[in-house]
């Protein structure tokens, strides 16, 4: 069976809300929300719909997703733009066959040729370090709310500029 990574189009919109919400059913640490997020991040002014990913079975159906969506990086000197990596899903029969890692990587790609330097993840450390992400806390960068610390990481694209302070994550995300 094949599958194909794509940019999502608004004909899979709803699809694509179906499939997420699917892939964290039964997630232990989910707040079983996450196709509102999706919802809520696509309605917004810096959504950017070339940051937005889907993987599609021979069917055509959507088996998994990941978005990108600007957040900033504030210190008292300066604000960075960045990305946070939020919801990555893939539904449970497509699970361990390395979905997850590709649809990353395509986003991450993409990011990369949109100009973005960095990226901040909240989740399993040991996938994502697997990925190249580091905890965010070695470079002074902060989650906005309390976390432990090695599950908020930071993956920089570029060796060019390296923010440090606390992410503000958009109005979306409340």
């Amino acid at each position: 069976m094949q599958i194909y990574i794509s940019t999502l189009t608004e004909n899979d919109y709803e699809t694509s809300l179906q499939a997420i919400e699917a892939a964290f059913k039964n997630v232990e640490m989910s707040n079983y929300d996450e196709q509102q997020l999706v919802n809520k991040i696509r309605k917004s002014e810096t959504y950017n719909y070339e940051l937005e990913v889907v993987a599609k079975n021979d069917a055509g159906e959507v088996v998994g997703h990941a978005l990108l969506s600007e957040v900033t990086i504030e210190d008292e000197h300066a604000q960075h733009v960045a990305l946070a990596l939020a919801p990555v899903s893939v539904i449970s029969e497509y699970r361990n066959q390395g979905l997850g890692k590709a649809l990353i990587q395509a986003v991450e790609e993409r990011a990369k040729n949109h100009g973005y330097e960095t990226i901040v993840v909240l989740g399993d450390p040991e996938y994502y370090q697997e990925l190249g992400y580091e905890c965010a806390d070695n470079y002074k960068i902060y989650a906005p709310f309390d976390v432990p610390k090695a599950y908020f990481m930071v993956k920089f694209l570029t060796d060019a500029n390296r923010p440090s302070g606390k992410v503000n994550y958009p109005a979306a995300f409340n």
